[in-house]
């Protein structure tokens, strides 16, 4: 029986729901066993044995998948979606994505998945343009001069645009959740091809699952070593971790091997994403009739109607989410926070306990590095510059 192994991280990034995801990123870890036990069960719609195991070689637990199944089990509950509405615009966003592939007009059959975004209408082509400047520092820096030209945000706020462009990249995630779903629906086929850049001939090459393996399992491994994420090393460039951890994967990446164990001499690699349409009409009615049958009548009856209203629906649900999450992110950086501290036997016979827990606030004195971009919590200032960029940045209502 053929069995595939999979990090907790790998299984998150592909059968993870959104509030699985969020959860991973922030945590690094399950610290909530039932988005783990989620996680087992979705997987087990495609595998019929999922296992928790010790791996041959490194730390933690692996998951052991084995049996794959002709065909996706439905959810006990009757539920298809695998958390999907969680978020709720992410319900519009697939109307979106089944409606393009629908009329047919996709340029591209494999591209990168903020690519696929601009296409379905997911992002703007100035957003587009901003998580590409995560790679160009000569183009963040025309970001933020056009910024601060404009008034949305001022000198010493630089990094608050790191975060914006992080809430961007997370629509890359929901669109591989859309996509998943549009499989599941027997509309399209979907998976990735890696590509990789040769530093010496300047060409990019398609890469093979072994050259692959070797890269995933790098990053892996020097993510384990440094104690980041693409989370951390994302929003903390400058941070030693960050910078050691660039080096070493810089190094070890130049040194991965082709089929022929011949070095390939990368200096970076990405995937892109290839569409494959299976399902060649009514797309938008055979994804209703699985995933949202409560829309249907109203699909019917003016489906122009529908489909314009959807998308200016994702747009304000996306727009009024950014601004939850920056308010949200602002409340938790002034509120309270509760530290356990654990006492040395001497204090433990004093206080009669092991551990003792303290209340405590940040602090501006204890922010003397990026103080203008801390300030904007303290002034509380911090979710009004998120929703500038995403006025700035994002779609303009009529």
């Amino acid at each position: 029986m053929n069995t595939l192994i999979l990090t907790k991280r790998e299984a998150v990034e592909t059968y993870g729901s959104e509030d699985c995801k969020k959860h991973f990123e922030k945590y690094r870890k399950f610290t909530n066993k039932d988005l783990e036990k989620s996680l087992i069960n979705e997987m087990r719609r495609y595998y019929y044995s999922v296992e928790v195991v010790k791996p041959e070689k490194g730390r933690g637990y692996v998951y052991k998948l084995s049996g794959k199944k002709d065909g996706v089990t439905a959810k006990e509950d009757g539920r298809i979606n695998n958390g999907a509405w969680s978020i709720p615009y992410t319900k519009n966003m697939d109307i979106m994505v089944v409606s393009v592939l629908e009329q047919g007009i996709m340029e591209e059959t494999a591209q990168p998945l903020s690519k696929w975004a601009v296409n379905f209408g997911l992002i703007t082509p100035n957003m587009y343009e901003l998580l590409q400047s995560r790679y160009n520092e000569l183009m963040r820096s025309q970001h933020l001069q056009d910024l601060k030209a404009n008034n949305i945000i001022f000198e010493g706020e630089d990094r608050i645009l790191d975060d914006f462009t992080y809430m961007v990249k997370e629509i890359n995630n929901q669109l591989a959740g859309t996509l998943n779903r549009m499989q599941r629906a027997d509309i399209i086929e979907y998976y990735p091809v890696y590509k990789g850049h040769v530093i010496e001939t300047g060409e990019t090459i398609t890469l093979n699952e072994n050259t692959v393996k070797q890269i995933l399992t790098l990053k892996r491994n020097l993510m384990e070593k440094h104690d980041v994420n693409d989370w951390y090393i994302s929003l903390y460039k400058n941070a030693p971790k960050t910078k050691v951890y660039y080096q070493e994967w810089n190094t070890g990446l130049a040194q991965v091997t082709d089929e022929k164990s011949e070095v390939l001499g990368l200096d970076y690699y990405y995937r892109v994403y290839a569409i494959i349409l299976k399902a060649r009409k009514k797309k938008v009615i055979k994804y209703l009739e699985k995933y949202n049958k409560d829309v249907i009548e109203r699909f019917r009856q003016n489906e122009e109607l529908f489909l314009n209203d959807n998308e200016s629906n994702y747009h304000r649900e996306r727009h009024d989410y950014v601004l939850r999450e920056a308010q949200e992110e602002e409340n938790k950086f002034l509120g309270k926070k509760t530290i356990t501290y654990t006492l040395d036997k001497s204090l433990q016979e004093v206080y009669g306990t092991e551990t003792i827990s303290k209340t405590v606030y940040n602090e501006r004195d204890n922010f003397t590095f990026d103080e203008g971009y801390y300030a904007l919590y303290f002034e509380k200032l911090y979710a009004e510059r998120i929703n500038k960029l995403q006025e700035y940045y994002g779609y303009k209502f009529k």
